[in-house]
């Protein structure tokens, strides 16, 4: 009898475990449509915009990133959401449009918002998110709801900021500790201290301690080797979009070419966003 129960019990557990996700709702995440010629500006939200869905609960993201939607989807379950972006760049503003469909109940949605600068993509984006799936649920009651308590205009401090962050290609990791300083560990093993400072909605993250050329790891080592001696310590701007999820630009340093040759390297503010672990 006690043999039984076990196998019984064994077997709820079984069943269990394989449909955990019977419920979740499918998204199949395609690539943006731009005119933009800035190809890194657009990985980066894209893959801001990956992370964002994943820290959404109740769906199973389909990571299709590298290709474009073109009518047709992968899977068979009826509730499957299509979703992709549009972002295009016309007299110094930036048309973004989200879109979500489910092809197979014939539903389907978007959401255009029209920014000043590329940066507010960033630090609005989950709020759209949100609003974009919660239009779609009005059209048909196969999805779960959202919840609508983000703030797209967190107010940072440094119980809330600390912990562990990624996002950067070169990067490994970023820590922010309470204290008001931090480290950023890079993939070729390199360490670097930083202060922290929090302005008003600003969080400003700078060097500190000696340059070192393995903090340019996007420059050839010849050039990283001469150009670290001088170069101004690395500068972080970033502010929160959400409790998880950092956004702003980095003051380092870019490679100076000549036809295909490197010959040097410059200040560069690129953007950036780093995601909470």
């Amino acid at each position: 009898m006690k043999q039984n129960v076990a196998v019984l019990i064994a077997y709820f557990f079984l069943f269990f475990s394989i449909n955990l996700n019977v419920y979740a709702t499918d998204i199949e995440f395609y690539a943006t449509k731009t005119t933009a010629t800035d190809e890194s500006k657009i990985n980066m939200t894209q893959d801001l915009l990956y992370n964002q869905l994943l820290s959404f609960n109740d769906f199973n993201i389909i990571d299709k990133r590298t290709e474009k939607y073109i009518g047709t989807i992968s899977g068979t379950n009826p509730s499957t959401i299509i979703f992709y972006a549009e972002i295009n760049e016309e007299n110094s503003t930036w048309i973004c449009t989200f879109y979500a469909e489910q092809p197979m109940l014939k539903t389907k949605t978007s959401i255009t918002n029209t920014y000043e600068s590329y940066y507010k993509i960033l630090t609005e984006s989950k709020i759209t998110l949100q609003q974009l799936f919660n239009q779609l649920n009005n059209e048909t009651i196969t999805l779960p709801q959202i919840s609508q308590n983000a703030s797209s205009s967190l107010l940072p401090s440094f119980e809330l900021i600390s912990g562990t962050w990624t996002g950067e290609k070169n990067i490994n990791k970023i820590v922010l500790l309470r204290s008001g300083k931090g480290f950023v560990i890079f993939n070729n093993g390199a360490t670097m201290h930083i202060a922290i400072e929090i302005t008003a909605d600003n969080i400003i993250c700078t060097q500190t301690g000696k340059p070192n050329a393995s903090f340019f790891p996007e420059l050839p080592r010849e050039i990283a080797l001469v150009a670290a001696v001088n170069a101004k310590p690395i500068q972080w701007i970033l502010t929160l979009s959400d409790d998880k999820t950092l956004v702003g630009t980095k003051q380092t340093l870019k490679t100076v070419t000549e036809g295909t040759t490197a010959i040097g390297a410059e200040i560069s503010t690129t953007q950036v966003s780093w995601i909470k672990q």
